[in-house]
């Protein structure tokens, strides 16, 4: 690999401990005057019971529902009258609580998030109504056929994996939650570290330090448990689930095992994505919805997860086009394993991922979350600019090996109207 110059990104940022299990990662700026904050910990949902599903979502969001000093109306109010914003998010490996403000605003904003983490109090009257909104945001998300079947693959696909639950839980899961079950749970969870904060924009290290190093040293609790593979998310067999549902079309998806984001071929299966369906310049667009008009909609995707991930085509069509559509795919995945794809189309995609990724950067928010993202994922900073150099270095034998050691047993779930057979 060629020795490039870093980018501003990279060579801009700086890493300080701290606490022992606690990071740092700064980029001080003058551009704007936003200043953007993440912390990032491992509280995903793949470490919660199964039964529990959606817990960590729930406990999360009750973090601006009230603190010591003020109700979740009061707290509202005295993020917007600075102009600031808090969220908070849980992914299956990991956990993220964002704020942005600006310069001006720095310091009563890091006081707030102070106050937000290390205060809480879950009102138990407002953990009813958070409880309330969550059950309604995932009634919402299954009205959808397309979101239904995700859902139906990941359960069908992972089984008994941690993978197979939602972040958002299941309507039963979240409604069996109790206040103590949940805030059990957080005290439990919450802060268990390795902790990593980011923070680009107008602010330097020694005016965020002392805030965050107390917030870190307040809920670190040392590592968590269970941070190892458990085993693989696929057993291998053929797996086939039709869900039936009143709707005019049926949303099929039909995926395969894949590596995970920290294995060496993560470059190899995103040129690989791109060139099956991740853009519209892909085999399967151009073949199945342009040429032969089978599908409403099609794609695929690949998701960066850490513990084995899966590569899944997504799309939407009718069923009478049922067979034929599987027939496509089928010979388009064989097409993949058998013969070398041409090299200006691996060069299309390649241009395309390292395009979308250096606009994926243009944001402080954004640039917050990529360096705590590779920094806890053990890769360091550098990786931002060495990532689009391996894609440089795919080559059309690499994608095909990689198809052939892990597209060979689809699975396949579908929701829609036909007679239940996938």
């Amino acid at each position: 690999m060629k020795d490039r110059i870093p980018s501003r990104l990279v060579s801009e940022t700086r890493l300080c401990a701290l606490t022992e299990n606690a990071d740092l990662l700064i980029r001080s700026t003058r551009s704007n005057d936003i200043v953007a904050l993440t912390l990032l910990l491992p509280m995903g949902s793949r470490e919660e019971v199964s039964s529990q599903a959606g817990i960590g979502t729930l406990a999360l969001g009750m973090l601006s529902r009230g603190t010591q000093r003020k109700t979740d109306y009061e707290l509202a109010v005295a993020l917007e009258s600075i102009g600031a914003s808090f969220s908070t998010d849980v992914q299956k490996d990991r956990a993220s609580i964002s704020m942005q403000t600006t310069r001006p605003q720095l310091q009563r904003s890091l006081d707030l998030l102070e106050e937000i983490l290390l205060e809480p109090t879950f009102p138990r009257e407002e953990f009813e109504v958070e409880k309330a909104i969550q059950i309604q945001e995932i009634r919402e998300d299954l009205d959808s056929p397309f979101t239904a079947a995700y859902r139906l693959f990941q359960e069908t696909f992972f089984k008994d994996h941690p993978y197979a639950r939602h972040a958002s839980g299941s309507e039963e899961t979240v409604g069996r939650l109790t206040h103590g079950i949940v805030r059990a749970d957080f005290e439990k969870r919450f802060g268990c570290g390795p902790l990593v904060f980011a923070v680009v924009g107008n602010a330097e290290l020694d005016e965020v330090r002392p805030s965050l190093t107390r917030i870190a040293e307040r809920i670190a609790k040392g590592a968590p448990a269970a941070r190892e593979p458990i085993g693989g998310p696929c057993n291998g067999k053929v797996d086939s689930v039709y869900r039936k549902r009143t709707t005019e079309s049926e949303s099929i998806m039909y995926g395969f095992p894949a590596p995970g984001v920290l294995d060496d071929s993560y470059p190899t299966w995103k040129v690989l994505d791109s060139i099956m369906g991740g853009s519209m310049d892909s085999r399967l667009f151009d073949e199945i919805r342009e040429k032969r008009g089978l599908v409403y909609q099609i794609g695929s995707t690949y998701p960066p997860l850490e513990w084995g991930s899966v590569f899944i085509v997504s799309l939407v069509s009718t069923v009478q086009n049922h067979d034929e559509v599987l027939e496509c795919l089928d010979r388009e995945i064989d097409r993949l394993k058998t013969t070398l794809a041409d090299p200006d189309e691996i060069g299309r995609a390649k241009t395309y991922l390292q395009g979308t990724f250096l606009m994926s950067q243009e944001k402080n928010r954004d640039q917050t979350y990529l360096l705590a993202r590779t920094h806890s994922l053990g890769l360091g900073v550098d990786y931002i600019d060495r990532y689009p150099q391996l894609l440089d270095e795919v080559t059309p034998e690499s994608i095909r090996q990689a198809a052939r050691g892990f597209l060979i047993h689809p699975t396949i779930a579908i929701v829609g109207p036909g007679n239940g057979s996938a």
